[in-house]
């Protein structure tokens, strides 16, 4: 029990990598805090220890993983992993199944083109080939990447789908990459949560100290874990639809692109750097997202803005200056016309501790 404390206590000390993202994150609201920052950055420090920074090193990001890439120099069938907090997010996919669970706190993820924001005990499977992000900012928030091969995953899930049609689905169909559900997701809380807390705690202190026998060992915990989470919370189980030829990688690397540049970009912007027509573009844009570019460009800086409001102390003016807007004049009355509230307010009335009246 004092082994597992210790391993506890270590999962919410940032490491040193987390050190660096989290002074990356926080410099990010002037440009030139930005900038200063970035050219102290040692380089091959930064190769070194694969640190994503996408103004520095956008050729280290690995937008595709495979199975057999991953696995390639490692004789293990389970990978478990803390989510580096404060990590920038970027779009990514992989060849193989990905379940995450949030430990504490919460996080938010973009699968295909759904925001998702999650909370401590949820269990999220993504079917291989989903492109999403992750993002994880605040000192409290443990969140677990669980990734496992194909054939291992098989072993494990196959007979937990026996009687439930939706996983059955997701499961044989992720598992030839024909799928139309990108996401299944457990939504736990009550009595069991602690439970699950303490269950998945076990599984990671077996990652941790692996020996001849962790992986099959593994294998057992998270059969187990995953079918009680089932057993509880089917009944919360949340899944997303969508026409397995809807979606081209270019059409995410768009989002992505956009996401990245939303101070300044422009729609000519993008056209140039994929080498696509204007036309072609923007009809891309329109299909993917059911908006013009114009107009998802203004949401998704009113979707940042509205994360920077609850998670950072930057002030309206930073945010503003962020986002691209002329001026903070100029950014208030753009959120208070889409939310009905100024900044200010909204940042009062989501960080203010709610009461039952």
């Amino acid at each position: 029990m004092a082994d597992l404390g210790k391993t506890l206590n270590e999962l919410f000390e940032l490491n040193e990598d987390e050190k660096f993202y989290k002074d990356y994150f926080e410099v990010s609201a002037s440009s030139s805090q930005l900038k200063k920052f970035l050219d102290k950055v040692d380089l091959d420090d930064a190769i070194r220890r694969h640190l994503i920074i996408p103004e520095l090193l956008p050729d280290i990001i690995s937008y595709e993983m495979n199975d057999d890439e991953y696995f390639k120099d490692n004789d293990r069938n389970v990978f478990i992993s803390k989510h580096n907090r404060y990590t920038p997010p970027f779009l990514h996919k992989h060849d193989f199944f990905e379940i995450i669970f949030v430990f504490t706190g919460h996080c938010s993820q973009t699968i295909s083109t759904t925001r998702k924001d999650f909370t401590e005990g949820d269990l999220i499977f993504i079917a291989p080939g989903v492109y999403h992000t992750m993002e994880v900012f605040d000192d409290n928030s443990i969140v677990f990447n669980i990734l496992l091969r194909k054939s291992t995953f098989s072993q494990m899930f196959i007979p937990l789908m026996k009687g439930n049609n939706l996983l059955n689905e997701f499961f044989s169909e992720g598992l030839y990459h024909s799928q139309q559900i990108d996401y299944v997701i457990f939504h736990s809380g009550g009595e069991h949560l602690i439970d699950s807390q303490k269950e998945m705690l076990n599984v990671y202190h077996e990652h941790l100290f692996h020996d001849a026998f962790s992986d099959q060992v593994l294998v057992g915990m998270l059969t187990q874990l995953s079918a009680k989470m089932m057993r509880h919370y089917r009944n919360t189980v949340e899944s997303s639809y969508r026409d397995k030829n809807e979606h081209q990688p270019e059409n995410f690397k768009v989002m992505h692109y956009m996401q990245s540049h939303l101070e300044d970009v422009t729609l000519q912007d993008i056209a140039d750097h994929f080498g696509f027509s204007l036309s072609y573009c923007s009809r891309l844009i329109k299909s993917t997202t059911g908006q013009s570019f114009n107009d998802w460009r203004r949401l998704l800086r009113i979707q940042k803005a509205e994360r920077l409001l609850v998670n950072t102390q930057k002030s309206v003016a930073d945010i503003s200056e962020i986002l691209g807007y002329e001026n903070p004049e100029t950014f208030i009355r753009a959120f208070k016309k889409e939310l009905h509230i100024t900044p200010a307010k909204y940042r009062s009335r989501e960080i203010t501790p709610k009461t039952n009246s």
